[in-house]
């Protein structure tokens, strides 16, 4: 990956000549025309300037100005208060709706940094801590269900902004919406949308932050692998954090400030021998995050040991960072590096953590190689960068409302009996919802209870069994979590036997039909492939499956998982992976052939390896038994199972056969030849779907090219090729033209004995 100058004089020029919106009308012979700059003071008229004489145009024009259009239903508003701060622009005015409204900004094309500024204060007619609302542009969300002033009041400042980088399409324009969102928790006041001040700023290609001015812009190197992904102009951005290590790399140039927004203050590290600087900053789980790290200019000289830690993972060492100064100018230089924070979204936050590390005193040196660093959100699939949904609290001062309704009915004339009937309320009350409680559960272990057969060949067990086992679900034993509940390691007959348990989520109604399929199902079969259930357990409204447990994992762990989260593992060689393949496909034979089971979820994550790496097919809460009525060779049901193993058939016609396994089962050995998963945010769109992806590449005769990086010195060209046709065969958009599991098994035996032909030899 290569550093990118940037030059500073170009970049003022570029500013200098950038049009900006003011207040006069255009003529009726001038034809208005996009512009590179806003610079917007909400609810004001005329032009203001800011302490910093940066100058702010007002939106409340006698005659709307032709650049910007204000759509919807909104008014202005002042503070009601004296403002409290040290810059009374833009915050001192605001444009404030209880409707949506929205910004349309006639903006050239390309990257452009959209900065939202806000001063939750309280304004006439407005209620202080009722602003709750969405805020889009274009297409991506940029906040959801969102209040300033929770966020103001968590941060300890009464104003802030919000900073965000998206790309713009040629004739499109930027239309940012304000919508206010209903809350369900406060019945006696109307929430409202609002904003103080709004900036647009063009980003200069020597900035990119999108892949959009050849390979060496929007390049960044993926923490944890060796791997490039280059980030489109899909993607939208959202600055977390800024700093600036460095204080000379903050240029006292206004236009140049704006690129940049404000920086963060730099800290004052104390000199070691090995000098170490570090920062973590706290940051939404289920997104990825670009860093991008800037080098000095000045004064830089090759540095043996410097390196860089993004998660406690190198990913830069012995950099070598040289360039000679220039008289006429200076240079900045960066490096992108992008990290997934991976999680429930419901667990909040997480650190991001950052160090740099010198052994040769060179970061206490007066010219630091290192000046600052930014972090940025990156949008996910349903192109929003939304945190998860503030919870608004009621008002502390409400009483009960079961107090407070029999308050009202029987007053205050008789305290004591008042009290009495409350009392007496209250534990008529409480006796009648836990007898409810107890005859819903009754119902449910009736509801969640297998059949006779099943219940003779699985075991029981007591809910106090399965928390002994699992030390009353203790943390420290989650092996596995997904949309289904938690998977835990637990030790039962005392401690005699290592079992898997999976507690499914109580409150999912699919999970209920689920639960029970995969206690029928997995009580008929037994195979070697096959996972076996122990047991199970539905007691307490609980539903519980106790599986032999998997010392290895998933096979998708060993593919890409493992190394992506930061884990060191060996790769599974080429042989291992064609005796995995082997195993599963063997599972799925005996499946389909032997009791007409179509699993209906393949997928590399329910394929589980036990200590000495042999495949076991597991998770049957999708499975189904196909028609015995020879006159109709599929099942009609709804499509279920995991984007990216989808058959195209079955998705299309929601006809299900054994033929949609087999499709499945083709993406999975794509996994298996190319280390990727099926569907892939890490790379740009071309890759994203790695059938489409792949299957390109094998038509272009650009099969060498898809191959994992671990396996190009390993596989043999025969085994490949046998390998490669299976892939083909399996994924045929025909089912009928779709091998039978037991035809793949042999071509893979097959595959496994070319290679076992070319290890004979060497």
């Amino acid at each position: 990956m290569q550093l990118h100058p940037i030059s500073i004089p170009l970049l003022l020029l570029f500013f200098l000549n950038a049009f900006t919106l003011t207040s006069t009308t255009a003529s009726n012979n001038n034809q208005a025309t996009a512009t590179s700059r806003f610079s917007i003071n909400c609810g004001s008229f005329g032009t203001s300037a800011a302490l910093n004489g940066k100058k702010w145009t007002g939106d409340s024009q006698p005659k709307s100005p032709p650049l910007l259009q204000i759509k919807g239903k909104s008014t202005t508003s002042s503070l009601i208060h004296k403002l409290i701060s040290t810059d009374p622009i833009p915050y001192k005015t605001s444009r404030i709706s209880h409707s949506q409204f929205s910004y349309v900004f006639q903006v050239n094309p390309g990257q452009k940094i959209l900065r939202l500024h806000f001063n939750p204060s309280p304004y006439k007619g407005f209620k202080r801590f009722t602003d709750l609302f969405t805020v889009e542009a274009g297409r991506f969300v940029l906040l959801n269900n969102f209040s300033a002033s929770l966020a103001a009041a968590a941060l300890g400042v009464n104003s802030f902004s919000k900073e965000f980088c998206l790309s713009i399409e040629q004739n499109q324009g930027l239309n940012v919406t304000f919508s206010p969102t209903e809350s369900t928790q406060s019945q006696d006041s109307t929430t409202y949308a609002f904003i103080n001040g709004i900036e647009v700023i063009s980003v200069p290609m020597h900035l990119s932050y999108f892949n959009e001015g050849g390979e060496k812009f929007g390049a960044a190197q993926v923490v944890g692998r060796k791997s490039v992904v280059y980030i489109d102009n899909g993607t939208a951005l959202e600055l977390i954090h800024r700093l600036n290590i460095k204080r000379e790399f903050a240029s006292s140039n206004d236009d140049f400030d704006d690129m940049f927004g404000m920086w963060g203050p730099p800290p004052k590290p104390k000199a070691t021998e090995i000098d170490n600087l570090a920062w973590k900053k706290p940051v939404d789980v289920g997104f990825r995050y670009l860093v991008r790290i800037h080098f000095g200019d000045l004064g830089l000289k090759t540095v043996e040991n410097f390196e860089i830690f993004i998660n406690e993972m190198n990913v830069d060492t012995k950099m070598d960072v040289v360039k000679e100064r220039d008289e006429r100018s200076f240079f900045v230089w960066y490096r992108d590096y992008m990290v997934v924070m991976r999680g429930q979204k419901k667990e909040g936050k997480r650190d991001l953590s950052i160090s740099i590390q010198s052994y040769d005193g060179f970061m206490i040196d007066e010219n630091k190689i290192v000046k600052g660093f930014e972090i940025f959100k990156l949008s996910n699939p349903d192109n929003s960068l939304a945190s998860p949904n503030a919870a608004l609290l009621p008002p502390k001062e409400s009483p009960p409302w079961i107090m407070q309704n029999i308050l009202s009915v029987l007053g205050h004339r008789d305290a004591i009996v008042t009290v009495v009937i409350v009392i007496l309320s209250v534990v008529n009350i409480i006796v009648y919802k836990m007898q409810d409680i107890w005859e819903t559960s009754s119902t449910t272990e009736e509801e969640n209870k297998p059949s006779a057969r099943a219940e003779r060949l699985c075991r029981r067990f007591s809910l106090a069994e399965i928390r002994s086992a699992t030390e009353n679900f203790s943390r420290a034993l989650v092996i596995g979590r997904g949309g289904f509940g938690k998977v835990y390691r637990g030790l039962i007959d005392n401690g005699r036997e290592y079992v898997a348990i999976k507690r499914l989520k109580s409150n999912s109604k699919q999970g209920k039909h689920e639960f029970l399929t995969e206690i029928e199902t997995l009580s008929e079969l037994r195979h070697i492939n096959l996972v076996s259930l122990i047991g199970y357990c539905s007691e307490r409204r609980e539903m519980i499956l106790v599986y032999e447990y998997m010392a290895s994992g998933t096979l998708s762990d060993h593919l890409y998982k493992l190394e992506r989260e930061g884990f060191s593992c060996s790769s599974l060689t080429w042989k291992q992976r064609l005796n995995i393949c082997i195993g599963a496909g063997r599972g799925l034979d005996y499946l389909h052939t032997g009791h007409g089971v179509i699993h209906r979820d393949v997928k590399s994550s329910n394929i589980l390896l036990d200590e000495n790496f042999v495949a076991k097919v597991s998770d049957f809460g999708l499975a189904k038994h196909e028609s015995r009525s020879k006159l109709q060779s599929h099942i009609s049901t709804k499509v279920k199972g995991t984007f990216g193993y989808f058959d195209p058939y079955y998705y299309s016609t929601h006809k299900l056969t054994r033929k949609s396994d087999t499709y499945a089962y083709g993406v999975v050995l794509l996994e298996v030849l190319c280390g990727r998963p099926a569907l892939d945010p890490m790379v740009g769109e071309d890759k994203y779907l790695l059938t489409k992806w792949a299957r390109n590449g094998i038509s272009k005769g650009e099969v060498d090219q898809i191959v994992d990086s671990s396996l190009v010195e390993e596989i043999s060209p025969h085994s490949l090729k046998v390998f490669v046709e299976i892939v083909e065969m399996c994924l045929h958009d025909e089912p009928k033209k779709r091998p039978r599991m037991s035809q793949v098994v042999v071509r893979l035996e097959f595959a496994l004995e070319q290679q076992d032909n070319i290890i004979i030899s060497s």
